[in-house]
């Protein structure tokens, strides 16, 4: 018994030698980068990603190792697209507000003020929108649209307590993109475009004086401390995406190519718009114990006349995406009908 088995290893010796050995592991899995812009304390991080990672190396039995990078280590917010497309991450979560000159601007109809109420219903909306007007756009850009949700409807975050829309009067207010700049303008404020990341410091400095934000992104990036007033807006919502590297997923095995598709993809979608559903119902309970310990903040609530005077002024901003749509050469009449039509079946009257 002994000398069979010092003959098997010496044959097993030998074949290593000529460059023949016998394979004794698997293939190496393969990696996936997730960059995430957003800090590690976001929700998103914690109850999206970060799953998401350990369902991915689960249902790959480990043939896909996921490697998520938070705080913006490989990228900021407004380069997502384009590091996802040049590979230096495969995976991306990217926000259509900063892609207002690409074919994205077709998504930027669901941020539309006052049109969407929540994340869940809102990416059901996009869902729709995007197989009936928007599919075509991810492959001009050649990237794998992963899935677009809303986020929840956003509020105003200030130094000083926005009770009223003349209280904006003057006001710098952080615009996310374009389209954002004229909504802030209708305000009386004065538009201040700059990415997420960067609006901590710059309502630390004065560089805004208010800013808009979902409850969940001021949770984490904890833009209550230099801006304690939270004014309920409830508009408007952030469309995003998440996307993959095109190449990385054409180079995927069939099996798990169905596997992200199939049962992936969607999982993390589902995982993102429960996260902001059970954030945004928690949000303003722990500002209010925040404001409370430290004494000072305020959660505002808007009387329903109050806020339709923020609703009003808007109008225009619905008008003018139709006039740029057509302007691209696109149906930006029957874009909207549809729009408006498929809020409707979702139970959103609406503004205009």
């Amino acid at each position: 018994m002994s000398g069979a088995t010092i003959n098997t290893s010496a044959a097993w010796v030998m074949a290593l030698l000529l460059g023949a050995a016998p394979t004794v592991r698997s293939a190496e899995p393969i990696q996936l980068d997730l960059g995430n812009w957003a800090p590690s304390t976001h929700h998103l991080a914690v109850n999206a990603f970060e799953p998401w990672k350990k369902m991915v190396e689960q249902k790959t039995q480990g043939r896909v190792k996921v490697n998520v990078h938070h705080g913006g280590v490989l990228g900021t917010s407004k380069a997502a697209l384009n590091d996802v497309k040049g590979g230096v991450y495969q995976v991306g979560l990217m926000c259509t507000s900063y892609y207002y000159d690409t074919p994205l601007f077709k998504l930027t109809i669901g941020e539309l003020p006052f049109a969407i109420s929540g994340s869940m219903v809102g990416t059901k909306v996009m869902t729709e929108f995007v197989d009936k007007h928007a599919k075509d756009v991810f492959d001009k850009l050649n990237i794998k649209n992963m899935g677009v949700f809303a986020s929840d409807p956003y509020m105003l975050m200030s130094a000083k307590p926005i009770r009223r829309i003349e209280d904006l009067k003057g006001m710098k207010l952080r615009a996310a993109g374009k389209a954002w700049v004229q909504i802030a303008k209708d305000w009386g404020a004065v538009p201040t475009p700059m990415q997420l990341e960067e609006a901590y410091t710059a309502l630390e400095r004065g560089t805004i004086d208010t800013m808009q934000t979902t409850p969940g992104s001021a949770m984490g990036f904890k833009y209550y401390e230099p801006a304690p007033y939270v004014t309920q807006l409830g508009a408007p919502t952030a469309v995003c995406g998440v996307i993959m590297n095109r190449s990385f997923y054409d180079k995927l095995p069939a099996d798990l190519k169905k596997l992200f598709d199939e049962e992936l993809n969607p999982a993390l979608l589902n995982l993102i718009t429960n996260s902001y559903e059970k954030v945004a119902s928690e949000a303003y309970d722990k500002f209010r114990e925040i404001f409370k310990a430290k004494g000072k903040g305020e959660v505002i609530a808007l009387s329903p006349e109050e806020r339709a005077k923020f609703v009003k002024p808007t109008e225009p901003e619905w008008t003018a995406w139709v006039k740029e749509a057509n302007k691209r050469g696109y149906p930006g009449e029957a874009m909207m009908a549809d729009f408006k039509a498929i809020l409707k079946k979702n139970g959103m009257a609406p503004p205009f």
